[in-house]
């Protein structure tokens, strides 16, 4: 492990060299942490001027990591903490419940968990289960009506539906006209959530991200580039939502 200061920060630099490569890549794991990748035969000066000349782009992603780290609905699951569904914040109650098992209600602010036992630990296993069961279920059913209401204006018929829990994508179209969302769309704004439909819905018709298939994107979602960007800035806090 090396380092490198960039405007009075330190980062640990993890380094891999390959042959295929051609430039630098460098990637902002932690926000004390680069991971780079260099093409074979890079000397360390030279890399090191080059993650120099990114250091504007590399502070940046520490800003909006520790931004992620910083954020309320980021924090253990007790009672009080933060939720976010459907872009909104909502309060985590954990409530007594003699009924049995543990389930999950909604009210306009509040998302509630009934447990027959208050333990009063971080990150309860019953407490994770039940809410990741509860935003599955709500997943699947916005999705599933969405996905009907857009297939019947764009005029395309998917095969099937599915959900999924990936880190770094939030949907796909197969070849095979299966469809598949990263269930914790449903925590962004409903409006993200069309778009997200409706772009892969379209793949249907261009199965690539040509210059024809953005302009049958923004037919539909003519803000389309407001919801991407809304995706691309929060997409990190989602992912670390319910993480397990």
């Amino acid at each position: 492990m090396t380092t490198i200061t960039l405007e009075g920060r330190s980062f640990t630099c993890s380094l891999r060299f390959s042959p295929r490569r051609q430039s630098v890549q460098i990637r902002v794991s932690r926000p004390d942490c680069l991971e780079l990748a260099a093409p074979t035969g890079m000397s360390w000066s030279q890399i090191q001027q080059l993650v120099e000349t990114k250091r504007v782009w590399v502070l940046r992603q520490v800003r909006r990591l520790e931004a992620v780290a910083a954020n309320p609905a980021n924090a253990s699951l007790t009672h009080g903490a933060t939720l976010l569904y459907r872009g909104q914040p909502h309060t985590l109650l954990l409530l007594a419940d003699a009924a049995g098992r543990p389930n999950v209600t909604y009210s306009a602010c509040n998302i509630a968990v009934h447990l027959p036992e208050l333990v009063g630990e971080d990150n309860d296993p019953a407490v994770w289960q039940s809410l990741k069961q509860w935003y599955l279920e709500q997943s699947h059913q916005q999705l599933l009506e969405r996905t009907r209401y857009w297939s019947a204006q764009i005029g395309v018929r998917p095969a099937r539906i599915s959900l999924r829990d990936q880190k770094t994508r939030w949907g796909s179209c197969s070849s095979r006209g299966t469809v598949s969302f990263n269930w914790r769309i449903i925590m962004a704004p409903p409006a993200v959530l069309d778009y997200l439909v409706v772009h892969e819905l379209c793949h249907m018709l261009h199965p690539n991200h040509s210059p024809a298939y953005w302009r049958e994107v923004a037919r539909w979602i003519p803000d389309c580039r407001e919801q991407r960007r809304w995706l691309k800035q929060n997409g990190d806090l989602l992912g670390k939502i319910l993480a397990g």
